[in-house]
C-alpha cells in the first residue's frame, strides 16, 4: 500500500469517526452527517473542536498536530479529515 492510499484510508476513517463523534461532543442529536457537512454552521466552540480532536485522537489511536490548524480547517467534515489525515503522526 502506497503512503497516498494510507492517507486515504485515514482520511475515510477520520470522517466517519467525526460524523459518530460529534453529536456527543456536542451534546445534540444531529442529521444525517457527511463529508459535505458544515461544520462551521453548527456554533461549534474552540472547546468543542479540541474535545472533537482529542476523541478522534482516541478513537483512531492517533495523534495530530494542531500547529498550523486555521479556522478554515473546520469548513466542513471533509475539511477537517484531510487536515487530520495530512498531520497525523501515526505510529
Amino acid at each position: 500500500m502506497t503512503e497516498q492510499q494510507l492517507d486515504t484510508d485515514l482520511r475515510q476513517r477520520v470522517v466517519d469517526s467525526v460524523c459518530a463523534l460529534l453529536p456527543r461532543v456536542i451534546k445534540r442529536d444531529l442529521p444525517s452527517m457527511s463529508e459535505t457537512t458544515r461544520l462551521d454552521e453548527l456554533d461549534l466552540t474552540s472547546a468543542h473542536m479540541l474535545e472533537l480532536m482529542l476523541e478522534i485522537e482516541d478513537a483512531l489511536e492517533i495523534q495530530v498536530d494542531v500547529e498550523e490548524f486555521e479556522e478554515t480547517d473546520a469548513e466542513s467534515v471533509g475539511t477537517l479529515a484531510s487536515y487530520v489525515a495530512a498531520h497525523s503522526l501515526v505510529g
